[in-house]
């Protein structure tokens, strides 16, 4: 046979060939319910001399894959800087996955379900995910205390990070200890400002004074000799307004004028960088899982879900930290004073701070483990202060 013809014939074979995988490949896309198979196309070349030569070709024609569609549970407000957040970490995971894991937001306030209820609905598959901040149960659990900030030197989203990575496993181990799966962290906030409706010149003058917080924080404004009360966030306008309590921490800067406080309370107390407050930057939404539905969930989209989770918070700390910057000219627009602090409080601060986290040590191992590495972590980052003082602190904290 001429060379020729053997490359027409073989040329036609392979016509035959793609024309049959494009059919199987058709014919695959709408088997809407068959199971994954392999195909096997025969043809015969016809040879010379010989009788036949039969060639298979295999290739595979694949279900349509399952949409999962989750739904998350979380306490932003549309106004909050952090509700951006949870929405770009939901369509993260919709584009990582091509689809195939949608997740649809739901607030405390459209499900009827309160902050501190968050953990249960979540354990009981009320809701597949949450976004859980654990400082509303600090009181179940001194790792919840512990996870839900306090005060300390972090000031940006990427020191947030570092921090966090020295006391994932703690946080893990904890939120499975009692029922749930812990995914990642979700949003982080800039440290909190201290609002209030009078000046006042150092932390001494706190004495005596009403004042809304939570958590860690409580502790911290209590040993400064307020008194504390624990109000949720929907009451505090009302209350600062007419002096039912003389100050509080809430939220950042950015969040706290969205809400409308610049004109109802005129100052604020913004401690230098390295010495915040009753809560230095961290992070104020872990994403949590019902332990079924992670079950169920498929290798690579729980990869997704983790991988999602870093990218949102980076992407949305940024945004959050910057219109936090932007929004003390805002403030200062409005009206309101910033009080510095003398120097000798940022010291009050520190030492203050170590001795709450050196209490929480004695709570359980975990704890003593947890504020253990918070010392590495902060020396690791240059705050040395912080670090020495709380490392001598523990020195009598073991439990």
């Amino acid at each position: 046979m001429a060379s020729g013809q053997l490359t027409l014939k073989y040329a036609l074979v392979i016509m035959a060939i793609v024309i049959i995988v494009i059919v199987a490949a058709v014919v695959g896309m709408y088997a809407t319910q068959r199971a994954p198979q392999t195909v096997t196309v025969t043809y015969t070349v016809p040879g010379t001399g010989a009788k036949t030569v039969t060639q298979y070709v295999t290739t595979t024609v694949s279900a349509p894959q399952k949409v999962y569609t989750l739904k998350l549970l979380h306490y932003y407000l549309p106004t909050d800087p952090g509700y951006k957040t949870v929405q770009t970490f939901a369509s993260i995971v919709e584009k990582a996955s091509g689809g195939r894991l949608k997740i649809e937001l739901y607030t405390t306030d459209e499900l009827g379900i309160s902050i501190t209820e968050m953990l249960d609905a979540t354990i009981r598959g009320v809701v597949d995910l949450s976004g859980f901040y654990p400082g509303y149960l600090a009181a179940q659990d001194p790792i919840f205390a512990l996870a839900g900030g306090g005060p300390g030197p972090i000031s940006d989203i990427f020191e947030i990070v570092w921090q966090i990575k020295y006391v994932e496993d703690l946080i893990n181990n904890t939120i499975a200890k009692w029922g749930a799966v812990y995914a990642g962290p979700l949003s982080a906030c800039p440290a909190e400002p201290l609002l209030l409706r009078k000046e006042i010149t150092s932390l001494d003058d706190l004495k005596g004074m009403i004042l809304r917080s939570t958590g860690l924080g409580a502790e911290f404004y209590s040993k400064l000799g307020a008194q504390v009360a624990m109000l949720p966030g929907g009451e505090l306008y009302t209350a600062i307004q007419l002096g039912t309590i003389d100050a509080l921490e809430y939220l950042d800067l950015e969040g706290l004028y969205r809400m409308g406080f610049q004109d109802v309370a005129k100052y604020l107390i913004l401690p230098p960088k390295g010495y915040n407050l009753h809560a230095s930057a961290g992070i104020d939404m872990f994403l949590i899982a019902n332990p079924k539905v992670w079950r169920e969930l498929p290798e690579d989209l729980k990869e997704i879900i983790r991988s999602s989770l870093y990218a949102a918070l980076i992407e949305g700390g940024i945004n959050v930290f910057k219109l936090n910057s932007e929004a003390k000219e805002k403030w200062i627009t409005a009206g309101a004073k910033i009080i510095e602090l003398p120097q000798k409080d940022l010291a009050k601060i520190v030492k203050v701070a170590v001795e709450i986290y050196a209490e929480y040590a004695k709570k359980s191992p975990e704890a003593y483990e947890y504020v253990t590495r918070l010392v590495k972590a902060w020396r690791d980052m240059g705050y040395e202060d912080w670090a020495s003082a709380l490392e001598e602190a523990l020195k009598k904290s073991k439990p």
